[in-house]
């Protein structure tokens, strides 16, 4: 492709410019400048890309994690990488994801780059994940700290973030990482000189919403498109509505729309030569690319009014300039809004600088145990007026039977909107049923599921607190196929076929220690020797079917209800139990390849004498495996967990390794489990086992259609 200009003309449609050639050259640096509209999209990904497929692919981290901030829209940055690799030809070479599509955590071998906001992402690299499942909160936590380059775009709209996602690169230096990991943090240094009129709109805070209609009809040009950004999304939705109901052609977008919904919107947004107005609530100030003939602003930071000024004749399309309209908002403006830079003739004032809580190396060790009650990250992530919950909706009262919600169904709202809100469900976090929302499941990420018929959503207006109009259900209809392990699978079969596809694994991403690799292997092949217990073979033949004899790991479908009568039994926790002690790395990742049975084990819900459904005095059978060893029958005692060792040895490897080794040592565990559960699966018929699951794999991402694993729960 004649190096690194061919490349992008093969992406772009066009060349390069000089600072994006020189970072295909040099590599991407820790700041980054530009000024708006000239291509720091492109300038944080394809260089990147360039260096790890043709230039450098050895120095070159093999995943590229963009992050927007929290209230952009990932959607139009997706789409167009996927546009830029299928036409290098790389689309089905790298991987593309939007992060909370866990898809992307089946392959950390794999060339991939990931798209999202930066609550959604930084959630995850302190292993509490937003909208995301506490068990695979390591898997996430292990590969975004691993062989990775961040990128951030617009640092200086992340708020509390900014100095977090310092200090997190500091700890990876500091503590270690498997593989080499690095930061970008891009900026806009653009000046308002191309910006031809700027005018300030003295709007009458008692008639606030009046006068911006009057002003934006007064200030349309025919023919042309104008976008008013507001600083709330409910003086957004209000300014939709009245513009709506004066006939005109009007777009809202913001983020608190579902997936589907949304991504309907930003295809209309990307068309072009319409006559209308589009109002929206900051997401327009990073990631979308769009401009405007006219473009009302409210009073906002700097950073703010340097990106959506950039949307006004972004492409010089309108020779006559285009025209910029200010006004402040009716509760007034912050210290550090632009009135200086719209208004040059007033000094700037200098703001208090907030105080932010401070990310220490105690603080990420204590994030390690994902054990302990949720501590809240979101301190560190963002503002408390941004706080937010997932929501979905579904019809009636949810059974045990229905799967989590999907992405397309999730929609992202206000923490404080929900705290009153009823007839709100989540998944037990215990025995996996669905259960009404107390008070203290409204949490920052937490998941709920609201009752379509109580309203709460409008199509094209999004998140509606205030409407009682029943909302359309995304859940998947009766019918869709499911995928589940299709036959009957023997305890040692399964365990030859893990160790197999770890070492397959392990020898894709070469780095790590001998012993290190070797202690993976071992836990893959020991992973599932806890299912020897009575309790879990007995699960596995109570839906009948023609079983064989011997050790099983996995019963087929429509065999595999996954209901034990000790509904907490943690099979993973007998197999550490299990193996001798001697080799604490080895019983760690074996105990951990679940994400339940990691640094403090604790009782699941009311079930003490029990612990994670085990007696002390269990008693598991002998066990031969193919490769000869022998596990001899023996009396289970779990008091190592209790009151015993197994926490501060635990915490020895965590401190010892560094937090980011270990949980990616987990990793290839749980990957490699999965991939040998895959290789049984298939499509079954509707209602015959759970989407892309055999039985106690319950963190298994999901088979080809099945349901994503955000908050899927269900008893293993």
């Amino acid at each position: 492709m004649d190096g690194f200009e061919g490349f992008m003309r093969t992406a772009t449609g066009h060349a390069p410019h000089p600072y994006q050639a020189l970072l295909a050259a040099d590599g991407l640096p820790e700041r980054l400048s530009a000024p708006t509209g000239a291509g720091k999209s492109v300038a944080g990904v394809l260089p990147w890309l360039y260096r790890r497929l043709v230039a450098a692919p050895e120095s070159t981290p093999r995943r590229l994690v963009y992050v927007l901030p929290q209230h952009s829209l990932p959607d139009q940055l997706h789409d167009r990488i996927g546009q830029w690799l299928g036409r290098l030809g790389y689309a089905d070479e790298v991987g593309l994801h939007q992060i909370t599509d866990g898809r992307w955590r089946r392959h950390p071998e794999r060339t991939a780059i990931l798209v999202g906001t930066h609550d959604l992402v930084l959630s995850r690299a302190l292993m509490r994940g937003f909208g995301d499942a506490t068990e695979l909160a390591p898997v996430s936590y292990a590969l975004l700290h691993t062989d990775t380059q961040w990128v951030f775009d617009e640092m200086d709209l992340l708020g509390p973030a900014l100095p977090v996602t310092v200090e997190l690169q500091r700890l990876r230096d500091e503590v270690g990482t498997p593989s080499p990991t690095s930061t970008m943090w891009m900026s806009s240094d653009a000046s308002l000189a191309s910006v031809r009129r700027i005018t300030r709109l003295d709007v009458d805070p008692a008639h606030y919403l009046d006068g911006l209609v009057d002003a934006l009809t007064a200030a349309h040009v025919p023919g042309t498109q104008t976008i008013a950004v507001l600083n709330t999304v409910e003086r957004a939705r209000a300014l939709y509505t009245a513009l709506r109901d004066t006939g005109r052609d009007v777009l809202l977008i913001h983020p608190r729309f579902r997936a589907a919904d949304r991504r309907r919107l930003l295809s209309e947004l990307g068309e072009t030569g319409h006559d209308r107005i589009v109002v929206s609530a900051q997401a327009l100030e990073a990631g979308i690319d769009v401009s405007s003939r006219t473009l009302l602003t409210e009073l906002a930071p700097v950073s703010a009014i340097v990106q959506r000024a950039g949307r006004c004749n972004r492409y010089g399309e309108h020779p006559e300039g285009g025209d910029l309209l200010w006004c402040e908002p009716p509760s007034g403006g912050d210290p550090d809004a632009a009135r200086w830079l719209l208004a040059p003739d007033r000094p700037p004032v200098r703001p208090d600088t907030p105080h932010r809580p401070v990310l220490r190396l105690r603080d990420l060790l204590e994030l390690f145990d994902t054990a302990e009650p949720d501590p809240d990250v979101s301190r560190w992530i963002c503002d408390a007026a941004d706080l937010t919950m997932m929501v979905a909706w579904r019809d009636g009262e949810p059974s045990d039977e229905q799967p989590g919600p999907g992405r397309d169904e999730l929609c992202q709202v206000p923490l404080a909107d929900l705290r009153q809100r009823d007839h709100a469900w989540v998944r037990d976090r215990w025995d996996g049923h669905w259960r009404p929302a107390a008070a203290g499941d409204f949490q920052p990420g937490a998941t709920v599921l609201l009752q379509a018929e109580h309203g709460g959503y409008l199509p094209d207006e999004g998140w509606a607190p205030e409407s009682r109009t029943p909302v359309t259900a995304l859940a998947p209809p009766p019918g869709t196929q499911t995928f589940a392990c299709t036959r009957w699978v023997s305890l040692d079969q399964h365990l030859m076929e893990t160790e197999e596809e770890a070492r397959l694994l392990l020898d894709a991403l070469p780095g790590l220690p001998a012993e290190q690799r070797e202690a993976v292997a071992r836990a893959a092949r020991y992973h599932d020797l806890g299912k020897c217990h009575e309790v879990f073979q007995e699960m596995l033949r109570a839906g009948g079917g023609d079983f064989p004899d011997g050790l099983l790991a996995k019963s087929a479908a429509p065999y595999n209800t996954g209901r034990s009568r000790r509904p907490h039994f943690r099979h993973e926790l007998v197999s550490a139990l299990i193996l001798p002690d001697g080799q604490p790395l080895i019983n760690y990742l074996v105990a951990a390849h679940h994400g339940k049975v990691r640094i403090t084990v604790r009782p699941a819900g009311e079930e003490a004498p029990l612990l994670m459904g085990v007696r002390d005095g269990d008693r598991t059978p002998p066990i031969e495996l193919s490769t000869g060893e022998r596990f001899p029958a023996r009396s289970l005692q779990t008091d190592i967990f209790t009151t015993g060792p197994w926490t501060e040895r635990a915490k020895t490897l965590r401190d010892g390794l560094g937090p980011f080794r270990l949980a990616y040592l987990e990793t290839l565990v749980r990957v490699a489990d999965w991939r040998s559960s895959a290789r049984h699966d298939g499509p079954v018929p509707p209602g015959d086992g759970e989407p892309g699951q055999g039985v106690g794999d319950d963190s298994q991402p999901p088979g080809p259609g099945g349901q994503d694993e955000i908050q899927r729960g269900g008893p293993a």
